[in-house]
């Protein structure tokens, strides 16, 4: 595997929310982002020996990791965008993020688009969310072949642990903590009522579980009213102004929020006077929450401050993790079998990466065929004298034929070598072998045998 495959990032397990909160990069950011990081990368010389810099970025609640394929400098430079990014002192920074390369970086990814590396273990967004990362960085032009690949052996091994193990059939997700949460506070949910504030995917998720779970009453609200009325309509519920947010507080049981929005969008002061209007006497502090509050935005939503307000139960993401390890703990059966497949699809794209070196000698091989060919075919039609032109073409064609059969062996070979012969020392003896003169290759520094198991 290259060096130059490169992994800087963080995640829930290592940075608290108000860190991750920082390098959040929203849809509407993180196209320029892309294009900011890649043209940095590439004014600084960091292009690899065999193509232009690469870069995605995946950004989600609980991470935000910069998968880079790129030479030179490329750590320094994506470790100052990042500080940069964060308003945070690079040393401070460097105290939460991680640094993965080779083997390393791309089993991380393969784990993450598998859900083992998530706060909820095999939870289902994370894989649509690795996709879309990629997407993002294809359109912005800053994605090649390697990385390319590399994302799609993570679909392949996020689908196959989905479908092949235990994990696919939990279905769990962060909304179905919040479902817990919600029962745990109050019971049963039918006369209850649920505020949503923001009306994208993680709303959209959350309202339909609490709907799955028996709760009646949805109200959501929206800067884009009209989403907010989408989404209403789809819950069974009611669409509510977004600047009369406080106002609807009052006649909320659960509140989640999960915009986008880069400030807070609920503050203490308003929780306080719904609070104040719904009840006429507070409640001691040892009741049941008369309020449950569930911010599962990055950056957050929520004022933090509204957890000291008595009767109010604020849950940030996490909050979420710590109930998910506490109830949720996955079998060692069901981690194996999903780490087996990880590592099954982390062979093929290991085979893929190496077998990249013997193509220049498989083009050069096929070029020289091709010019021998060329050459023999005009020399043999000189030689035998007036031929119609679909005589001509028949010399040709079995010219072609002879030399492809001959060649065939060989570039099978040269695809799927001995095990144990490091496949850049194959192909430099074959290169030696026919003569070729090909370009110089990037070393590989994964010389172990390759895998030969399925997929």
């Amino acid at each position: 595997m290259n060096a130059n495959l490169l992994l800087i990032g963080l995640n829930h397990t290592i940075a608290p929310v108000e860190v991750r909160e920082r390098l959040a990069f929203g849809a509407e950011r993180l196209g320029t982002a892309l294009t900011e990081l890649c043209g940095l990368l590439a004014a600084e010389v960091c292009s690899c020996d065999d193509g232009a810099p690469e870069v995605v970025i995946l950004s989600t609640c609980n991470r935000t990791e910069v998968y880079a394929w790129a030479g030179g400098e490329a750590e320094a430079i994506i470790r100052r965008y990042l500080a940069g990014r964060s308003g945070l002192a690079a040393d401070v920074l460097a105290g939460y993020l991680y640094v993965r390369r080779c083997d390393d970086a791309a089993h991380h990814l393969l784990r993450v688009a598998a859900g083992l590396d998530s706060l909820v273990i095999g939870e289902n967004e994370i894989l649509g969310q690795v996709k879309d990362a990629f997407e993002a960085a294809h359109a912005a032009g800053t994605t090649g072949p390697v990385l390319s690949a590399l994302f799609r052996f993570a679909a392949q091994a996020g689908k196959r642990v989905r479908s092949e193990t235990d994990i696919g059939r939990l279905a769990l997700s962060v909304a179905t903590i919040v479902v817990e949460m919600a029962r745990a506070a109050f019971g049963p949910l039918a006369d209850r009522t649920a505020l949503l504030i923001g009306a994208g995917k993680m709303g959209s998720i959350a309202g339909q579980a609490l709907v799955r779970a028996g709760l009646r009453c949805v109200l959501v609200a929206n800067r884009t009213f009209d989403r907010a009325q989408q989404l209403a309509a789809k819950l069974g519920g009611r669409a509510v102004r977004f600047d009369a947010l406080a106002e609807n507080l009052a006649a909320a049981d659960i509140v989640i929020c999960s915009t986008g929005a880069p400030h807070l969008v609920l503050r203490a002061a308003d929780v306080e006077r719904a609070l104040e209007r719904r009840h006429a006497s507070p409640l001691p502090l040892s009741a049941s929450p008369r309020l449950l509050v569930a911010d599962l935005a990055v950056p957050r939503d929520a004022d933090p401050a509204i957890a000291e307000i008595p009767g109010v139960r604020l849950a940030d993401i996490d909050d979420l993790e710590a109930i998910v390890r506490a109830n949720h703990p996955l079998a060692a059966a069901v981690r194996d079998a999903a780490e087996g497949i990880v590592q099954e699809e982390l062979a093929g794209f290991r085979a893929w990466q190496s077998a990249r070196c013997c193509v220049p000698v498989i083009q050069a091989l096929r070029a020289r065929a091709d010019a021998i060919c060329q050459a023999e075919v005009e020399k043999t039609l000189r030689k035998l004298g007036d031929l119609s032109p679909r005589q001509q073409e028949m010399i040709a064609a079995m010219a072609r034929a002879i030399a492809n059969k001959l060649l065939h062996e060989p570039v099978v070979r040269l695809k799927e070598p001995p095990l144990g012969i490091p496949l850049e020392e194959y192909a430099e003896l074959a290169e030696t072998l026919f003569g070729l003169d090909c370009p110089p290759q990037p070393p590989s520094t994964d010389h172990g045998p390759r895998s030969t198991s399925g997929r």
